[in-house]
């Protein structure tokens, strides 16, 4: 961004950062860090000069700009949420003749945020020193709650599914250390604040549900939290009232002239480039892409071998990689499967293929062990293990069982990590309804009908309708497949209800 760089002659100017630890209950490292009490990043009058900068910045006349010039180029868009950036601010309020707030800016990043990042996390960098902190981006964001649950669907006809409140979805930032300072007291809102994935280990390491889990918020107006931008986290939902915080996404470079990207920096670009078609690629080659994308994402672990969502992506790649296989062999002329008989084509369809999901089981169940808090991780691990289950002959009942308990708990513990973060203000429905769907399936096919009942009830329209838009043109996409989600449970719930009563 244009926002000023860490200056490494300014540390005799900044005002130090108090700030302490906020721990997870069964880990010794620090989820986050907060400032304490005494001090804060930001006074009182200046909370409100920023405040009053962002306000001209939303409330300015367009004078011929285009409409895309009204939308922030943050990756998360929800409804009810408004954003700026904060280098369309400071250059909007130059232009004022009273709001200028360059100086205010450039004194909360050069002689407060970055000297507190600098002492609290890059000087434990073994290249810390030679690295200088800059802003990647920043945003002011309001939540605004009564926007948000007017624009909301309802969901499964149920009146209640539209108070979902303002937030963001469980996401990762771009960047080395994101910092988010609140900017109104919390008396003008309810709901709210960032919760971590990783609050919710101590809930995995004893299989119960916590008696308090809470998102976590600074400890008042101009107050900040700062964590690494690796660790997933979402914006709590905002149930009432008008949330507005400062967030900061921090990154580092080298200080000599090179300017050389961290490795960090690298893998999250790896990352995000094999999630989008490769124009390189040819055209309508599906088996390019694929391979395209296992490369990459290949790559991208090379650059972190820790880090979970790089190989959560490989892991998936591959098991596309396999279904796409699987579709080719089967979409195959019958005589050119004879013509090749026992050789190469069964190769591929049973060890080839075989190796292709043990492959990708390995690499999901690799990025668990690095991010074990994901339930979307868990829901794919189910899925990749239950073909495992098909592809596989196997010729004893321990490893079958031992095989389908592993599908079992995978299923079970993405259920449990959405339904928990569903209840502390998450926007995590989709993928709930999309663990129990599966669950509910994998559990028919045992003929478990009764457990596969209770699964199912859970997200299962009780009119055995889905009411919640008429016209499917008038909602998103997002909408229509979780509104096909929850036709596919009640369909599959109804059938096992009166299978289960057949066999009575």
């Amino acid at each position: 961004s244009s926002l000023p760089l860490e200056d490494a002659n300014n540390g005799n100017l900044c005002n130090p950062i108090d700030y302490e630890a906020i721990q997870c209950a069964t880990s010794k490292s620090a989820i986050a860090i907060q400032t304490k009490q005494s001090t804060p990043l930001l006074n009182e009058d200046e909370i409100q000069l920023l405040q009053r900068a962002s306000e001209s910045y939303w409330n300015r006349p367009l004078d011929g700009e285009s409409e895309d010039s009204e939308k922030s180029r943050f990756t998360y868009q929800r409804k009810g949420n408004s954003e700026a950036h904060l280098s369309d601010v400071v250059k909007n309020s130059q232009q004022s003749n009273s709001n200028d707030i360059t100086s205010l800016v450039d004194e909360l990043f050069l002689n407060r945020v970055y000297p507190w990042i600098r002492e609290s996390h890059l000087s434990k960098e073994v290249d810390g020193n030679d690295l200088a902190l800059y802003v990647y981006d920043s945003l002011f964001i309001r939540y605004n709650a009564t926007q948000a649950n007017e624009n909301n669907p309802i969901i499964n006809g149920d009146e209640s599914s539209r108070i979902v409140g303002a937030g963001q979805p469980l996401h990762r930032d771009l960047g080395y250390v994101s910092v988010n300072v609140m900017l109104n007291p919390q008396e003008e809102f309810e709901g709210g604040g960032t919760f971590f994935e990783d609050q919710l280990r101590p809930m995995l390491q004893s299989d119960n549900q916590p008696t308090e889990m809470q998102p976590l918020k600074p400890r008042g107006p101009g107050h900040g939290i700062a964590h690494y931008s690796s660790n997933r986290h979402a914006g709590a939902a905002t149930f009432a009232g008008v949330r507005d915080i400062l967030v900061i996404f921090l990154a580092a470079t080298e200080k000599k002239m090179t300017r050389k990207a961290p490795q960090w920096e690298y893998n999250a670009r790896i990352k995000a480039k094999a999630r989008t078609y490769c124009s390189e690629c040819s055209g309508h080659n599906i088996h390019c892409q694929l391979m395209c994308r296992i490369l990459h994402h290949r790559l991208a672990v090379d650059q972190v071998l820790d880090d979970g969502e790089a190989w959560h992506y490989l892991g998936m790649a591959l098991l596309d990689y396999h279904h796409h296989l699987q579709l080719s062999t089967d979409s195959a002329p019958d005589n050119n499967r004879m013509m090749e008989s026992d050789n190469s084509s069964d190769n591929l369809t049973t060890q080839g293929g075989q190796k292709i999901l043990e492959l990708a089981v390995s690499c999901l169940n690799e990025a668990i062990k690095h991010t074990p808090c994901d339930g979307r991780l868990c829901n794919n691990l189910g899925i990749a293990l239950e073909r495992l289950l098909h592809c596989y002959n196997i010729d004893s009942f321990h490893k079958e069982k031992k095989l389908r308990d592993e599908i079992s708990s995978a299923y079970r513990k993405s259920i449990m990590i959405h339904s928990t973060c569903e209840q502390v203000g998450c926007d995590v429905g989709a993928d709930y309804e999309s663990a129990c769907l599966n669950y509910g399936l994998y559990l028919s096919k045992l003929d478990e009908f009764s457990a596969a009942i209770d699964v199912l009830s859970r997200i299962a329209s009780p009119t055995n309708t889905v009411a919640a838009v008429v016209n499917e043109h008038e909602i998103d996409a997002a909408t229509w497949a979780r509104q096909r989600v929850i036709k596919d449970a009640t369909n599959l719930l109804s059938f096992c209800r009166r299978t289960r009563d057949e066999q009575s």
